[in-house]
Parts: C-alpha cells; structure tokens; sequence
C-alpha cells in the first residue's frame, strides 16, 4: 500500500503500520511557518486515531531537516503587532504538538537528514529515537535571536545529553557537529545519507514486529525515568508486567515462539 498526500507536512504510508511526515518547504530548508505547525498539529492528531499505525517516521525533504522557526514570517508581524492572546494560542500550538508525540500510542523516529535549528531540533527530541548522517547538525540558537526555548527543550535535552552539554548548547547557541551529536547520545546512530531512511525503515519494521502492549507501556515509562525514584519504577515495573500477562499477546508470544513463526499481535 502506498499512499502520499503532499503539502507543507508530506503524508507517505506504504506500509500499513508505518506513516512518514515529511517537513516539506525545501525551498525554505523546511522552515516552520504557523501554518506548518498547525499542519503538523492537526496530523498527529489525525494518527491518534490510527489503531493500526505504530511507527511515524519523522524526516525532512532536500538538504535540511528543518531550519527552525520561519523568521521571515516573524519579520512579516512585529511583535508589537501581535496580541498577547494571539502569541500564547501559537505558543500552546506548538507545546501541544510536543505533548502529542509523547503521549501517542506510536513510536517516533527522527530521521535527521540535513541541519535542524531551533524548532526543528526540539521536535527532533521530542521523537523517542533520532539517528542522523554526517550532514546532520544541530544549532539552538534561541539566544541569539532574543528568543527562548519551547516544545519541552529544557526538560528533554538535559536527559538526553547531560545538563552539562545542554547548558553548553542552549548558551552559547553553537553549531554542533555529527559526531558531537552521536557521542552525547542525541543520535544512536550515523548513516551515509543514502542509507538514512532505508534504516529508518528497517528500525520501524523491527518495532512493528514487536508486541503493542509491551511497545506502549516502554515508551509511557521511559519518560517517566526522570520523573519517579526507584521504588516508584519497580511498581510501576510489575504493573506493566501485569497488563502484559493479562493480555491475549503474551499466549501468541509464546506459541509463536514455540512454534518458531512471527507472532501475530492483536494488541488487545
């Protein structure tokens, strides 16, 4: 099945369990415009209501993975021209669309094939798995714009790389390299270009093939690390143990297991 619907946010499914959005304004390196954002917005929710996709891959078109905040649109409206009320409604646009990611039944995977400032590297965060190739950098530059930080920034970054590299990031505002990315953690994986989202594929494929259940519970508590004391986990540990043995998938699994075949999840 191979379905693609083109516009600021570039829709592809041609596998039934996977979508990829695609950041699509190459001409402007995939700037992000409000009217990209309320795209972007409107199409998670759309998946939310999705039963069957459980992968999203998140990528960009041409050389860019995003450029950050469309400028150019901010310049168009000086801020002395946009209302208090107008400026809080984009702001909870764009700390919705973070909420949405991290809360959604599937996973995401950053596919990071070009530069991503500003905008475009936190929702890059925001995904649960980033890999990138040599052209891929990073640059969150809110300090020299006058700006400040949002979709979640300032508690995803510090988790990812350490406090000590997201103050070194977020202050001075540098461009940080490929490798530098990779050695913080921010990516887990470097790629020839040619090879990104063929392993952005391949990584989906392998998450599809795993159990619902168990995929949901992982992603819900892993962001969760941060947040409870060991304790707390270890309940939270048998809870998901038990959702799992009290579901119809843990039977498949083990027949499949048993008789050597992939299982045949139902997620129920």
């Amino acid at each position: 099945m191979t379905i693609a619907t083109v516009g600021r946010i570039a829709v592809e499914r041609d596998h039934e369990r996977v979508v990829v959005l695609r950041l699509n304004r190459p001409d402007r390196l995939n700037a992000m415009d409000t009217a990209s954002m309320a795209e972007l917005h409107r199409l998670l929710g759309e998946l939310e209501q999705d039963d069957v996709v459980r992968v999203v891959i998140l990528t960009g078109t041409g050389r860019a993975f995003s450029a950050g905040a469309d400028l150019k649109e901010m310049e168009a409206t000086p801020p002395s021209e946009i209302t208090v009320r107008a400026a809080r409604e984009q702001l909870q646009l764009y700390q919705d669309i973070t909420r949405r990611m991290v809360n959604h039944h599937c996973v995401f995977i950053a596919a990071m094939n070009g530069i991503a400032v500003g905008v475009g590297a936190e929702l890059a965060l925001a995904a649960d798995i980033r890999i990138g190739t040599d052209a891929t950098e990073v640059m969150l530059t809110e300090v020299s714009r006058g700006l400040f930080e949002t979709n979640g920034v300032l508690h995803f970054l510090p988790r990812v790389v350490g406090q000590g590299r997201a103050a070194h990031w977020l202050l001075t505002g540098q461009r940080i390299k490929s490798a530098d990315l990779l050695q913080a953690g921010f990516i887990t994986e470097l790629l020839p270009a040619d090879r990104l989202l063929a392993r952005a594929h391949e990584l989906a494929s392998t998450i599809v093939g795993n159990a619902p259940i168990s995929l949901r519970l992982i992603k819900q508590l892993l962001r969760r690390t941060w947040e409870v004391d060991l304790e707390a986990m270890l309940q939270y540990e048998v809870d998901g143990m038990m959702a799992c043995m009290a579901s119809e998938d843990i039977e498949e699994g083990v027949q499949a297991f048993v008789e050597r075949r992939a299982p045949r999840w139902r997620g129920k």
